[in-house]
């Protein structure tokens, strides 16, 4: 568990950006202008993480709704609700597509 970040008034930043450049390195520094948050600050280090992080969430989400996807269609399938068609049945449809256009097979 990360430390209670630090909260900094906006215009310190000004006066004391090494101090608090310097405190990234222990966690993101919250900015405040009028007592109220207003922005946070992180490491580049940091950034980069929770970056990466996002992106693995995100692929992880999409193949976790591939998976839900298929499994609903497998359901289908087995229940007899979703047509299925051979491999020959497949290429014979093909064949005939690409006929009907003039195309060689």
């Amino acid at each position: 568990m990360e430390a209670v970040p630090d909260v900094v008034p906006i215009s310190d930043l000004r006066h004391r950006q090494n101090d608090i450049i310097e405190r990234l390195a222990e966690g993101p520094v919250i900015l405040t202008q009028r007592g109220r948050g207003t922005a946070v600050l992180v490491s580049l280090e940091r950034w980069r993480d929770i970056l990466h992080r996002l992106a693995d969430l995100t692929e992880a989400l999409e193949e976790a709704e591939d998976i839900r996807v298929s499994d609903e269609i497998l359901a289908r399938v087995k229940a007899g609700d979703e047509p299925t068609y051979s491999h020959e049945e497949v290429w014979a449809e093909v064949a005939a597509a690409e006929a009907k256009r003039g195309l060689p097979h």
